[in-house]
C-alpha cells in the first residue's frame, strides 16, 4: 500500500473524494499552516483564526466533489478560508468598544510622573469615544475597522460588502465628522 505522504495533492483528493480518510487527513496536514496564515492575516485574532480553519476544512471536504482539477489544491482551499474568515469578520459586533488605554495616553512613564497630563489624557480620551459613538453607524463602522482593527481599505471593502471607492469616501467624511465633533467638544482636540 502507499504511503499518502508520497501521492501528490490530486491522488490525495481522488482517494478523500472515495471515502479515503487518510487522504484528506494527509491534505489537512499540508495546507494547514497555509491555511492557518490567510485566516489569521483576515481575523488578527489567533482562536479566531483557529475555528476558521476548522470550519473551511470542513467545508472543504464536504464540497471536495466540486473541486475542479484545473486548480491547485491551494488555491481552491485558500479561497474556502478567505471566505470563512470574511463571514467571521463580519459577523463580529462592530460597535465601538472601548479603546486601550495606551492608545490614548502619553507615554505611560510620563503621565505617571505628572497626574495634570494623567487627567488630561483620561479626559481627552472620553471625549473621543464619545465623538466616535455619535457618528452615524456607517461612519463608524469604517473608522473602528480601518483604526481599531487595522484592517487595509480593500478589507473594509471586502467585510462591508462595497466598493473600495465607497470605503474611501465613509473614511474621508468619518474624519471630517470626527474632527468637526471633537472641534466642537474642546476646540485644541480636533483631528488634522
Amino acid at each position: 500500500m502507499t504511503d499518502v505522504r508520497e501521492l501528490d495533492d490530486l491522488e490525495l483528493i481522488a482517494r478523500a473524494q472515495a471515502s479515503d480518510h487518510a487522504a484528506y487527513r494527509e491534505l489537512v496536514d499540508r495546507y494547514k499552516n497555509a491555511g492557518f496564515s490567510v485566516a489569521l492575516q483576515i481575523l488578527r485574532h489567533r482562536p479566531d483564526a483557529e475555528d476558521a480553519l476548522q470550519e473551511a476544512f470542513i467545508k472543504a471536504y464536504v464540497y471536495l466533489d466540486s473541486f475542479s482539477p484545473k486548480y491547485r489544491f491551494y488555491t481552491w482551499f485558500s479561497t474556502i478560508v478567505r471566505n470563512v474568515a470574511l463571514s467571521q469578520l463580519r459577523a463580529r459586533d462592530w460597535l465601538v468598544t472601548p479603546m486601550p488605554e495606551e492608545t490614548l495616553r502619553p507615554v505611560r512613564s510620563v503621565v505617571e510622573d505628572c497626574p495634570e497630563l494623567a487627567a488630561l489624557a483620561t479626559s481627552r480620551a472620553d471625549m473621543v469615544r464619545e465623538a466616535v459613538m455619535i457618528l452615524p453607524e456607517r461612519y463608524r463602522r469604517v473608522l473602528v475597522l480601518r483604526y481599531w482593527h487595522d484592517l487595509s481599505y480593500d478589507e473594509i471593502a471586502a467585510v462591508t460588502q462595497q466598493s473600495l471607492g465607497a470605503v474611501k469616501t465613509q473614511l474621508r467624511r468619518a474624519k471630517l465628522l470626527l474632527g468637526e465633533g471633537l472641534r466642537v467638544a474642546d476646540p485644541g482636540l480636533a483631528v488634522e
